[in-house]
């Protein structure tokens, strides 16, 4: 079996996300917009990091879930994706060279990014590149957005290189507050990787729900 085929057997569809983002139990700050701008100075400094996280993906023709394991070394990405892939192990790393997977039968791939590449050989469309500051709560650096926050100064809702992105939970990780859950939604017209723009009425939608952080 492709490894293409792995994953349109995998369980399909995400869980709806409920709710809001989770309130911690003290007053809200004086000033939100400042505290806002601490946050975004303070996390965008961060450049190595280990999460652990599942991963859902859900598109108009197809979907799947995986527990995911990201090491962040500076430039340097390794993304380790373990569930219902043929019961193994799916590796991503990134470098500066560019990006290479390796599945659970050995195979490897090569490709400019990751997200390219997971496009290419599974049809996934995971923005990865942005993602790696969208996970901590902020926008990536040099890039246009809108963004709404809460009375704590946190991100709500961010739209950025044609995602919108809700922000569902925070909580605190190793003395730091950080989100715990959220869903990324692509826009209508935004092109993935390769020249396939979405229409209106496909789908592109990526939950993360993330168990452990490590700095």
């Amino acid at each position: 079996m492709t490894f293409r085929g792995l994953l349109a057997g995998m369980a399909i569809g995400v869980l709806a996300l409920t709710g809001c983002a989770s309130a911690p139990s003290r007053p809200a700050v004086d000033d939100p917009v400042k505290a806002w701008q601490h946050r975004v100075n303070d996390l965008s400094a961060i450049a190595s990091w280990e999460v652990k996280a599942k991963l859902a993906v859900k598109t108009h023709k197809r979907g799947g879930q995986a527990n995911m394991l990201w090491r962040r070394e500076q430039a340097d990405h390794n993304i380790n994706l373990y569930g219902p892939l043929g019961g193994g192990r799916v590796i991503l790393t990134r470098t500066a060279e560019g990006a290479i997977l390796r599945d659970n039968k050995k195979r490897t791939y090569h490709a400019d990014t990751t997200e390219e590449l997971l496009y290419r050989v599974a049809g996934w469309q995971v923005p990865f590149g942005s993602m790696r500051y969208w996970v901590l709560g902020v926008p990536e650096p040099g890039q246009g957005y809108e963004e709404s926050i809460d009375e704590w100064g946190r991100l709500q809702t961010l739209r950025q290189s044609g995602w919108e992105i809700e922000f569902v939970e925070y909580r605190d990780f190793d003395g730091r507050e950080l989100p715990r859950k959220f869903l990324m939604t692509a826009l209508p017209g935004t092109t993935h990787i390769v020249d396939d723009p979405l229409g209106e009425n496909d789908e592109v939608r990526v939950k993360i729900i993330i168990k452990r952080w490590r700095f």
